[in-house]
């Protein structure tokens, strides 16, 4: 366990000091600003030392972060986003959020502590089944350590209770999609659930969420990522009567008031170089 302890330890170490590229080292702190009265929101997932399609290292991540800092981003926290997007408060220039879905552990573990080296804030979207019941090969969040974050300014909020996943849309399963969005085959029944089973289904879920949130972390504000960036009207809609005012998407692009609804960048991909995410964080704006 110790030797486990010190190999994180030196890991979060050296993507902290990850050196930088040439286009870091040409940072100005007096450069002008390169967005106004707008917000980017980045979306990561996974860390770990073995890259795959939605997992980097704590090395790149270390290294979006120096970038953030370096090139004059400001992050802010999703509630001041949610009150930037009602129109009720100004951010400042070059705003940024930055969230991750799943619930991870690995966001307490390495992306913690390298945002706290730069003030930065986060938050997490978690799948409430994963941390209640911690049956998932990856470990994920507990709501001990979710307290604990929360106490240092991090924040989490819905990514569905247990919506997400797919399901079979067909008898012989050869269909399948995200149960949030669709009528699911009942194997029991031999059918597909009625238009009214599925609303039943979306909404328990949304308010069973919302209750844990509410017990385990006295969350005041209520926000939800969508499973896969896939929804529809009604899924939306079942979930702002379940209190949801902010609906987080996959969708690219950059935030500007009077939407509730928030484009994210995803920046939790092994292909995206140092160079590549500055490009990408400079073709908004």
């Amino acid at each position: 366990m110790k030797t486990k302890l010190i190999g994180a330890v030196i890991i979060i170490a050296l993507a902290i000091l990850w050196p930088l590229t040439k286009y870091q080292l040409e940072a100005s702190t007096n450069k002008p600003a390169h967005y106004k009265n707008k917000v980017i929101v980045l979306m990561y997932h996974h860390i770990d030392t073995k890259e795959s399609g939605a997992t980097i290292s704590p090395g790149r991540f270390g290294t979006d972060m120096k970038i953030l800092k370096e090139y004059g981003y400001n992050v802010i926290s999703a509630e001041q986003l949610l009150s930037f997007m009602r129109n009720k408060s100004k951010v400042p220039d070059n705003a940024v959020v930055i969230t991750f879905d799943d619930g991870y552990d690995s966001f307490d573990q390495y992306a913690v502590p390298i945002m706290k080296k730069y003030n930065f804030v986060a938050t997490d979207f978690i799948i409430g089944s994963s941390s209640d019941k911690q049956n998932v090969q990856t470990k994920h969040l507990s709501w001990e350590t979710m307290r604990k974050l929360k106490a240092q300014g991090f924040s989490f909020y819905s990514h569905t209770y247990n919506q997400h996943d797919y399901a079979p849309l067909d008898k012989k399963g050869d269909k399948t999609g995200p149960k949030l969005c669709n009528p699911i085959f009942l194997p029991d029944k031999g059918r597909l659930e009625t238009t009214q089973e599925y609303k039943d289904r979306v909404e328990a879920d949304a308010r069973l969420m919302e209750k844990r949130l509410k017990e385990e972390l006295n969350n005041s504000y209520q926000m939800i990522a969508f499973p896969f960036g896939v929804f529809n009207s009604t899924a939306k809609q079942i979930e702002k009567n379940a209190g949801d005012n902010l609906f987080f998407t996959t969708q690219p692009g950059i935030n500007k008031p009077g939407s509730d609804e928030v484009f994210r960048i995803n920046a939790g991909t092994p292909r995206l170089t140092a160079n590549k995410f500055l490009h990408m964080m400079k073709q908004y704006g």
